[in-house]
């Protein structure tokens, strides 16, 4: 009997874990009350210098090179595109980008912020993970994987409205293809920078079509 109750007692904590771990979706009420908000502060976190995994004999450049070469941060990026897709297509229009990013850590929660916004939303959005690995076909050839995190709170309490906001690009995804960099490519600037609109694109519409999805559409 003990053996049982200990299983269970397991059980009910993994459950409770993986639940925990989907995040908040968006309900169709809080959906409703944005197009009321006097204002939707969007916040982006800085992106910690790529890793830029070694392949051929050469060394890689300087992650501070690349990120130089970059000439914006990725979560600028973002930001800047979510807010313009979200504008358009679920007609938020009270969005303000912060034209400098934030420190990392990420903020614990949204009533962080309560003393400089006081009351409104928060839109923060962060980079995870940003790096290059070598093809194991031709090391002189990187797939850059990029992965992006966004949740939505209340400022007066910090309640979070929307969490589940996640994107990614590279690696096994169907976008990879479009997400390789030449190892001579890496400081000439253009095509670097072009693989980071890539990235952007791809990331804002992941992000865009799980904010639009109603929770009545959710599987349990």
């Amino acid at each position: 009997m003990m053996r049982i109750g200990m299983f269970a007692l397991v059980l009910c904590v993994l459950l409770i874990s993986g639940c925990a771990s989907q995040g908040v979706r968006l309900s169709d009420a809080d959906r409703t009350s944005l197009a009321s908000q006097p204002a939707i502060q969007v916040l982006h976190y800085e992106t910690p210098l790529p890793e830029i995994k070694s392949g051929s004999k050469n060394p890689p450049p300087a992650a501070i090179d690349v990120r130089q070469h970059a000439a914006t941060d990725p979560a600028v990026l973002i930001a800047q595109g979510f807010s313009r897709l979200l504008g358009k297509k679920e007609k938020v229009n009270s969005l303000h980008v912060e034209s400098r990013h934030l420190p990392r850590p990420v903020a614990k929660d949204a009533s962080s912020y309560r003393e400089q916004y006081r009351h409104g939303l928060v839109l923060e959005l962060w980079v995870d993970d940003w790096s290059f690995s070598p093809l194991p076909a031709d090391t002189k050839i990187y797939l850059m994987t990029l992965t992006a995190r966004s949740r939505l709170a209340r400022v007066e309490d910090g309640r979070v409205l929307w969490s589940t906001g996640r994107c990614g690009v590279g690696g096994n995804t169907a976008s990879n293809r479009d997400m390789r960099l030449a190892e001579s490519d890496f400081t000439a600037g253009t095509r670097l920078r072009k693989l980071l609109a890539a990235a952007r694109d791809e990331c804002v519409r992941q992000l865009l079509r799980d904010f639009s999805l109603r929770t009545g559409n959710v599987t349990k």
